[in-house]
């Protein structure tokens, strides 16, 4: 029966249930198993924890990192999976302060060394089967880092009833993390450059997590299914940090296929989807393949998207398979979620990539750093709760990123007349022709109006000293002529606009979250011109 304080606690807004800010991960877990010890927290494809087992599991691997000497070294590389047991990993190297490292779970020796020349000495912690591929490698230098496996011999498999909050036996480990330390240390992707390391507090992620519950009235009704991996600041703080803070279950896709993300769209009746374009794209592909309408999932209320563009065709064909409108964020790994969509926007034509979030201060300015008018475009300069805290040993790096306390996003950006930010492209990425600047989104769009084009990157080459030309490396779905495409691109460009040279590949290159890794495109190999590779198709979906 509910109480009286039950009842109001249900009348409340959603935003107003959240109670007081958390300054660590730690007290987010604390609050939230105090509060719902038997709701379930996370849930895996073959385990689920509820909170008050997450709260135990996390203070027991403490515990047992602290006794193999991990707090000694200081530093914990985690390969991190979407799998519970790398979530209480995560939590427990949060609760003892230490320096993590988020790293692809097939990280090889070479890059392990790179992080420890970096870092210092370093525990790598991971699933046993990936620590014995490494321990096990044929390369002939020692790997010289302590190896922790994540696995916990307790995690009970779906059965989470049950459930109840005992205490740890043995000594309970300090808890040694302040909330403005340095804790997060994570690759940049590198997209347009070399990768660096962003360092982030756990108070920035809290507050990250804060915005995506408040923003979207995310509670602890809600089952988040994260899509993306959590290794991205997308998925870790929009996923994992936000189902902490409302006290909601996340559920983890391990490996993504669309018959994957589906099944679990329906089978655990989730309600937020996290994920980046390309699961949007490939799902929504595979859902319209059959002969009958596809039926949209009956819990699903928000579908989130970031990691990259979200094209407008995929946008129309979610709207018709999941029966929503995806609610594209746009943030960055250094100062997190800036602005993004939310529902009572509606799908009209002027929403950029959204609003400015809660909490979010926003600059356009031009060349001599003065603000432009609302419609100009400008750089954008932003102020954020979630902001990070340096470039680990790029002082000079960080210097350039700021101007006043304000963070350089490298975007060049307008605001529309209510408020909505429309980016127009990448400060750096502009190509000089002959003293002209070419923006690459705007041949990149042109070239994609192709009706054979599937995908496009225009990149700028050096042209012997003067200045540069513009080059297109593009992706077909049919057999195309490089003539063919740049006579497309004259009847709608500028001349110093339209491609200079044109290159066939079968695949751009991307990362996991389905970004186009632009620094790596000048390298691929072309395909000869009349003999364009067709596109890949999506992958297989697996078992």
């Amino acid at each position: 029966m509910a109480t009286a304080s039950d009842s109001e606690a249900h009348r409340l807004d959603p935003a107003d249930r959240l109670g007081p800010l958390p300054t660590t991960l730690g007290e987010l877990l604390d609050t939230a198993a105090r509060a719902h010890p038997q709701a379930v927290a996370v849930r895996g494809e073959d385990a689920v924890l509820t909170y008050g087992e997450l709260h135990e599991k996390v203070r027991s691997t403490a515990r047992r990192f602290t006794s193999l000497g991990v707090v000694e070294q200081g530093t914990a590389g985690l390969l991190l999976e979407n799998t519970p047991e790398s979530v209480v990993a995560l939590l427990a190297a949060a609760r003892l302060g230490l320096r993590l490292v988020p790293l692809e779970p097939g990280t090889p020796r070479s890059q392990l060394m790179s992080v420890r020349d970096t870092l210092g000495p370093l525990s790598v912690v991971g699933h046993a089967a990936r620590l014995t591929a490494l321990d096990g490698s044929k390369d002939p230098d020692p790997l010289d880092c302590a190896l922790i496996p994540v696995e916990d011999p307790g995690i009970p498999v779906e059965d989470p009833g049950d459930a109840t909050t005992s205490e740890p036996d043995g000594d309970e480990p300090p808890s040694t993390a302040a909330p403005d330390a340095p804790f997060l240390h994570q690759y940049t992707s590198g997209s347009t450059g070399e990768p660096k390391v962003a360092v982030h507090t756990q108070r920035n992620l809290v507050n990250g997590g804060d915005i995506y519950a408040r923003s979207y009235g995310i509670t602890e009704d809600d089952r988040i299914l994260a899509a993306v991996p959590l290794l991205h600041s997308f998925g870790l703080v929009a996923g994992l940090v936000t189902a902490l803070r409302a006290g909601a279950e996340l559920v983890l896709l391990g490996r993504f296929t669309p018959a994957r993300l589906l099944r679990a769209l329906d089978r655990h009746a989730c309600t937020v989807l996290v994920a980046a374009p390309m699961a949007y794209d490939l799902t929504t592909r595979a859902a319209g393949a059959g002969s009958s309408p596809p039926r949209p999932p009956d819990a699903l209320r928000l579908c989130l998207s970031s990691g990259a563009a979200l094209p407008p065709a995929v946008a129309q064909r979610a709207r018709e398979r999941l029966g929503l409108d995806i609610q594209q964020v746009y943030g960055c790994t250094e100062a997190g979620v800036i602005a993004a969509r939310r529902p009572e926007d509606g799908s009209g034509a002027d929403l950029g990539v959204g609003r400015p979030m809660p909490g979010v201060r926003l600059r356009i300015v031009d060349e001599r750093g003065d603000e432009v008018q609302r419609g100009e475009e400008g750089a954008l300069l932003v102020r954020t709760p979630a902001m990070f805290l340096h470039y680990l040993g790029h002082p000079d790096a960080t210097g350039r990123a700021f101007h006043d306390g304000w963070y350089r996003t490298g975007d060049v950006a307008r605001l529309g007349p209510e408020g909505h930010l429309h980016l127009v492209g990448r400060k750096d990425s502009f190509i000089n022709v002959g003293g002209k600047k070419v923006n690459p989104v705007e041949v990149e769009q042109v070239l994609l109006a192709h009706p054979s084009v599937a995908e496009a990157v225009v990149w700028g080459e050096s042209a012997d000293g003067a200045g540069e030309r513009v080059r297109a490396t593009v992706v077909v779905g049919a057999p195309l002529k490089a003539t063919e495409l740049t006579a497309h691109c004259r009847t709608r460009l500028l001349p110093h606009q339209v491609p200079a040279a044109v290159d066939f590949v079968a695949a751009l290159p991307k990362s996991s979250m389905g970004k186009v890794r632009r620094a790596a495109v000048p390298t691929l190999p072309g395909a000869p011109d009349g003999a364009a590779a067709e596109a890949d198709g999506p992958p297989g979906e697996g078992p």
